[in-house]
């Protein structure tokens, strides 16, 4: 059930254990990697997702290639790219977090919509592309799907349509902007990601919310 309106507590205040979990994974493997480059070609390799016009071969992945449509959260290119996306994490996911619970059941749903958000995009990013082979990483496709979310838990379908709509228009028009001028941004990622957050949050709220009216 949506959140109304009532006292705001400082974002770091009672902190979601999912949220601390999901920031601090993704802080340690990009610290892991600045320390050892062995490690950073590894979770390169693993976790970024690759796309190509069909019939053209893939490079191979230690994991797979559809493992990365999940994983690509941990990979960041840069520390701007990693500093941009924990910010989203934590500013949203902490309302999304706290209205899901804190408890393990609560957490979980939390954490199967944030990676589900990003599978979502991921898979929308891939389902778009053509041409030359493309590769993508990065927790923004998560943090769109959490951007919807806030909006439900703060306002409900108004709540959410209010932020995930520019969020949507803003990244299409990238999209076909790039397709002239292209810039190096998983667009279609977050377009995907938003769609699927304000798909499955009132339902993932239904299944894992602890919260009672």
């Amino acid at each position: 059930m949506p959140l109304r309106d009532g006292p705001r507590a400082p974002v770091f205040n009672a902190m979601p254990t999912a949220v601390l979990l999901l920031s601090g994974a993704i802080l340690a493997v990009a610290g892991l990697g600045y320390l050892s480059p062995e490690f950073g070609n590894w979770v390169f390799a693993a976790c970024v997702v690759i796309a190509a016009d069909p019939g053209m071969a893939l490079p191979s992945q230690p994991l797979g290639h559809a493992v990365p449509y999940v994983l690509h959260v941990f990979l960041h290119f840069g520390l701007l790219h990693l500093a941009m996306n924990l910010a989203v994490i934590v500013g949203a996911g902490r309302p999304v977090g706290l209205a899901f619970g804190t408890g393990i059941r609560g957490s979980s749903g939390f954490l199967v919509l944030f990676f589900l958000c990003a599978a979502g995009g991921a898979g929308l990013q891939v389902l778009m592309h053509s041409g030359d082979l493309m590769t993508m990483g990065g927790a923004s496709s998560g943090a769109s799907g959490l951007l919807a979310a806030v909006g439900w838990v703060m306002g409900g379908w108004r709540g959410m349509l209010r932020l995930a709509v520019p969020w949507i228009g803003l990244n299409l028009l990238g999209a076909f902007t790039g397709l002239v001028i292209p810039v190096p941004v998983g667009w279609f990622a977050h377009v995907g990601g938003t769609v699927t957050g304000a798909v499955l949050t009132p339902v993932l709220l239904g299944l894992f919310g602890e919260r009672r009216a």
